[in-house]
């Protein structure tokens, strides 16, 4: 009993204790691991107490069980007595001399020792009952004690994602001083204008670093800084000196403050802690029609960009920043991303900066060269303009599944030329271009006519008679691709084009789709072998769309020769020697399903509210 008491008060101690703990919302990281600490010695001390009391359980039901076997023998031993006693009584009636006390005592001997041994069971059944209790009651604590530490346990997760935070998100300010080359093409004001960008930029690397020097978890951090997205905000400059020199270069000093500004999403990213630790944000993606979106152009943000080819050059908003590897530090916002190198196909790219950015550019050698953002956009008629359309260069490639993933229509690989350039619609054709062609032809589609627009229904196609490219089954916009459209419906916009433009379009043959949905590439996807999360829209990929309805063309970025929702979104049309084909996967088929080289053999006619099409012109 003393023991139990001894372990009550050090469970009520040690509860309390962590209850405390639990109800100081600001206690450090360390004091949260020195109060863990404490209650892990506890627990050990506490797993021993437990391990003694049922030490104790066992011997007393070892005893216990010893006097039940007793019992036996004195019952056995009460009855032999017994006998004997009656046995002598018997003789006695016959031979009163005989000595009968001796018996007697043997007897009374007897039923006192078994009398005496339920007496010891009696109370050695309550000794175990109130052992096992105290096991029991012992336990319950220890499972309870567990539960607070672990608890503590999460406290210091989420502690430490407070105070890397904190570390983080702090004011500072550094001088800088930065020299620059004027370019014959720059106005002096111009020329200023970089000079100080540049100096920003390089205090804003700079900061960047102090602060990941200055983390309590530094190393760690630093090991996951690839994973994360911290940026610098510039709160203001003050330039402390200027100047231009005779030899037309530009000198600036600048006093820059500025401040850290970590999500807090990506606190967890850089302590590898599970997301649940940190406060739920919204996921990055792509915003739909009617969302406006807001980037703060005072926060500076990494942007790494590396290509396949040495000597190239990298343009950022029209100014040249030299060749690859490059890594800068760029405000918040649009920037337009070029990567040259004469003899190969250009990158061009407008992207959204708002966190940390990687691009990896791929570069074709080709007989063709891009000019910066060329595009090419025919007129049709009065204020109508066809599909915009992006050059892809001629080229060879390897054709069909080179990653092994692939189904057996798509085997084996081969090497396919595309002979010479062409112009292909960087989206999927959408719903208000096509109903340009209607409103000019008055065209009715198949499935108009005949009721046979499919949709899938526990992954069947159904067809539904209600269903048009007006009314797909789902909400759709004017940039949403026109769906319920068969390839000879395809086939006809594309005429229609050729006659109002004066050029020849057509639907691509399988071969271009995927030479120019490759982008150089000979992954699954042009960006990997991993779908990845919010890329594209298809079936459970992430995305706002995924297995709801197609989503608005553009919505995601586009592969490095320019066209967007090559992966999912709809099928689309392809022409094959034998027939038609589609590919790229819907928003309703799962991702295994979008990779560049997967092919499904359709008829013609065929129409469903997940396959669209796209075009290409040739020169």
């Amino acid at each position: 009993m003393m023991r139990l008491a001894r372990l009550a008060l050090v469970m009520a101690s040690t509860l309390t204790f962590a209850s405390t703990a639990l109800a100081q919302q600001e206690m450090t990281v360390e004091e949260i691991a020195n109060q863990i600490s404490t209650l892990e010695s506890d627990f050990e001390n506490f797993s021993g107490t437990v391990n003694t009391l049922q030490q104790e359980e066992r011997d007393l039901r070892e005893k216990l069980q010893n006097l039940r076997e007793r019992n036996s023998e004195l019952e056995t031993k009460r009855e032999s007595a017994l006998a004997e006693m009656n046995d002598r009584y018997q003789r006695l009636v016959e031979d009163p001399t005989i000595d009968i006390a001796g018996a007697q005592e043997a007897y009374k001997q007897a039923v006192m020792a078994h009398q005496q041994n339920k007496a010891d069971i009696k109370q050695q059944v309550s000794l175990v009952n109130e052992k096992a209790r105290e096991v029991e009651e012992a336990r319950v604590s220890k499972h309870s004690l567990i539960n607070e530490i672990e608890t503590l346990k999460e406290q210091r997760n989420l502690a430490r994602v407070d105070r890397l935070e904190n570390e983080f998100n702090r004011t500072g300010e550094l001088e800088v001083s930065q020299s620059i080359s004027c370019d014959r093409q720059e106005t002096l004001g111009q020329c200023e204008n970089r000079g100080k960008l540049m100096a920003k930029q390089k205090a804003s690397k700079q900061y960047l670093n102090t602060i990941l020097d200055g983390l309590s978890e530094a190393s760690l951090a630093r090991e996951n800084i690839e994973k994360a997205s911290p940026n610098v905000q510039i709160l203001g400059s003050k330039t402390i000196s200027n100047g231009f020199s005779g030899a037309g270069n530009y000198g600036v000093k600048l006093a820059v403050e500025l401040r850290g500004q970590l999500p807090q999403s990506q606190a967890c990213t850089l302590l590898n802690v599970d997301m649940r630790y940190c406060a739920s944000e919204q996921r990055p993606g792509e915003l739909q029609a009617g969302d406006e979106e807001t980037v703060d152009s005072s926060v500076m943000h990494p942007l790494t960009i590396r290509s396949n080819v040495y000597d190239d050059e990298v343009v950022i908003d029209g100014v040249s920043y030299g060749s690859t590897p490059l890594e800068v530090m760029l405000p918040g916002g649009e920037h337009q991303i070029e990567i040259l190198k004469y003899g190969y196909s250009a990158y061009a790219e407008k992207i959204l900066l708002k966190d940390a950015t990687a691009i990896r550019a791929e570069l074709e050698k080709s007989d063709y060269s891009f000019t910066r953002g060329e595009k090419i956009q025919d007129i049709l008629y009065r204020d109508v303009r066809g599909p915009e359309l992006v050059v892809v260069p001629a080229g060879k490639f390897k054709m069909g599944d080179l990653v092994g993933n692939g189904l057996p229509n798509e085997r084996p690989a081969e090497t396919r030329e595309i002979p010479t350039a062409l112009g292909i619609s960087d989206t999927e054709i959408t719903v208000e271009q096509f109903g340009n062609f209607v409103e000019d032809t008055a065209y009715v589609t198949e499935a108009e006519k005949n009721g046979t627009c499919a949709s899938l229904s526990n992954g069947r196609p159904q067809f539904n008679e209600k269903l048009s490219w007006k009314n797909p089954g789902f909400k759709q916009s004017e940039s949403s691709p026109v769906v319920c459209v068969s390839y000879n419906d395809a086939q006809a916009y594309a005429e229609w084009l050729t006659q109002k433009s004066g050029f020849k379009y057509s639907i691509p043959t399988e071969a271009e789709w995927e030479y120019a949905a490759r982008a150089g590439s000979e992954t699954d996807f042009w960006w990997g072998n991993d779908v990845g999360y919010g890329k594209a829209n298809c079936r459970n990929c992430g995305t706002d769309w995924s297995n709801t309805r197609p989503a608005p063309v553009a919505s995601f970025h586009r592969n490095p020769w320019g066209l967007y929702d090559t992966v999912g979104n709809v099928w689309e049309w392809a022409e094959t020697d034998e027939g038609v084909v589609v590919k790229g996967g819907a928003w309703n088929f799962t991702p295994s399903l979008a990779r560049v080289s997967t092919r499904m053999e359709l008829p013609s006619d065929f129409n469903s509210n997940y396959i669209g099409f796209r075009v290409v012109r040739a020169q």
